[in-house]
This record gives structure tokens, C-alpha cells and sequence, in this order.
């Protein structure tokens, strides 16, 4: 299985979501289950805020434009999930969801070809990936190039588990055509961009404007790279994975009415 403020006029900051993710079951070197075992992801709660007084955001894919709220906190169901790929792992196409198997009980390399899964939404159907939707919006204040600023660990996330090195943040723009990826670097230390829409993996995606007035979604996806996890099939069994942590998401805009 796939484990393989600066004044208005300038910049809006800190729109942030808390993603607390993921017990699992269920580590080597490796990466890809031999049976594509299920592993069980918890996430417990998504929070938002933002320091720009005039800027909001709610819950789902509308309603942030009637609200006043910077801060919300959603309750995420548990979740049994199979590891993936969105274009890390050699030979996958990159935006596309794919997975595979390992070698062996004791070696998780990925053996024979990768299976296609889909778009982000069939991933979901298929218990690839977990998503939750936010929108934002704007009192007063039309806002281009929404983007996100950076990932990090929640304050007080204290986690080692090696999932947590599998650990995917995927935020899309409504539509899904531009998306980043993020997820920690080879220290486990700190979260950078893995992948995005842009042809050279740059972080500076735009992920749409929002008009005041308006709601602009933004679609969160949680999912475990397959090719970066140190995970076997014998280490699943054996029940060795612990909580990854939780990570904090920020987003940025521009403010248009200068």
C-alpha cells in the first residue's frame, strides 16, 4: 500500500488552519504495503484565524461572507485511510492520485507498476485522502492572490512518529486546477513544498481572489505519501505507529482597494 499587517493596503496575513491529523495502526525504511492494508487515520479537530479584522472564514464551501467568526473549529470523523501518491513516487503522474505494493512483509519498495486512482474527489470516495472544505471572505476588502504562506507543526505538537513524515497537506483552489503540496523535509523538523500546480514545483500558487461580499472555498486534503513513510507491512502488524502531529496551515492575500 501506498506509505511509500504591514497596513491594509498591502497584505492580508495569517489565515491559518489547525489540521490535527492522524492515529494509525500499523515501519523499516520502506514505504509501500504488501496488501494494501488499511491504515487508520484520526484526525480530531480543524481550526481557522485570521489578524485582519475584516477578513473571515466559516466552515464548508459558503457562509464565511455572513459571519464575523476568524476562528473555527471543526470536528473531523476517524478515518481508515490508504497511502498514496500525487506525483512523488518515480513514475506517477504529478496531480494525479496513484498507489501501489510493496515487496516484501519486511520491504516496502514499490514492486511493478503504480495503479491510478484520480482527482483528489475520487481519492476521497476511495479512502485515499480525507478532505475538509473552508471558504473565505472579505468585509469591504477585495483580495487577489490568495496563497498559502507556509505549513507548520501546531504549537505544543510533540509527535515522532514515522507517519508523520508521510503526512500530506494538499490545499486546492475551488476548482482544484492550482494546488500545493506540503509536507516535512528530510529532518522531520519543518514542513516545505513538495509539489503544487506550478510546472516547477514553486510555492507561490495562487489559489484565487476573494470578493467582499463573496465566499472563495478552498478545499484541505490529508493523505500519507506512499513513497515517503517508513513503513512495512510486519511494522503495521505489529502495531507500531503512533500520533502524527498536528500541523498549522497559513494563507495570505493581497488587499485590490488601495
Amino acid at each position: 500500500m501506498a506509505y511509500w499587517r504591514k497596513k491594509y493596503r498591502y497584505s492580508v496575513r495569517n489565515v491559518a488552519m489547525v489540521l490535527v491529523a492522524a492515529v494509525a495502526l500499523g515501519s523499516s525504511t520502506y514505504a509501500w504495503f504488501v496488501t494494501n492494508n488499511k491504515v487508520d487515520a484520526t484526525t480530531s479537530t480543524i481550526s481557522a484565524q485570521s489578524n485582519a479584522a475584516f477578513m473571515t472564514i466559516a466552515n464548508g464551501t459558503s457562509g464565511a461572507k455572513s459571519v464575523d467568526t476568524t476562528s473555527v473549529t471543526t470536528a473531523v470523523e476517524t478515518k481508515p485511510l490508504y497511502p498514496a501518491t500525487f506525483g512523488e513516487e518515480a513514475g506517477s503522474e504529478k496531480g494525479t492520485f496513484m498507489t501501489g505494493y510493496g515487496t516484501t512483509l519486511e520491504n516496502g519498495a514499490l514492486e511493478g507498476k503504480l495503479i491510478p486512482i484520480g482527482t483528489p474527489e475520487v481519492a476521497v470516495t476511495k479512502e485515499y485522502a480525507l478532505k475538509q472544505d473552508y471558504n473565505i471572505s472579505s468585509k469591504g476588502q477585495n483580495l487577489a492572490d490568495l496563497k498559502v504562506e507556509k505549513v507548520e507543526n501546531a504549537k505544543n505538537a510533540t509527535s515522532t512518529s514515522e507517519l508523520a513524515k508521510a503526512l500530506r497537506v494538499l490545499v486546492t483552489s475551488a476548482d482544484g486546477t492550482a494546488w500545493v503540496v506540503y509536507g516535512l523535509d528530510t529532518t522531520g523538523a519543518a514542513y516545505e513544498v513538495k509539489l503544487s500546480s506550478d510546472t516547477s514545483n514553486s510555492p507561490e500558487v495562487v489559489l484565487g481572489t476573494v470578493t467582499a461580499g463573496a465566499d472563495t472555498p478552498v478545499h484541505v486534503y490529508l493523505y500519507y505519501e506512499g513513497k515517503d513513510a517508513k513503513v512495512t507491512t510486519k511494522n503495521l502488524q505489529d502495531g507500531i505507529l503512533t500520533k502524527t502531529n498536528a500541523v498549522t496551515v497559513y494563507f495570505t492575500a493581497t488587499a485590490e482597494n488601495k
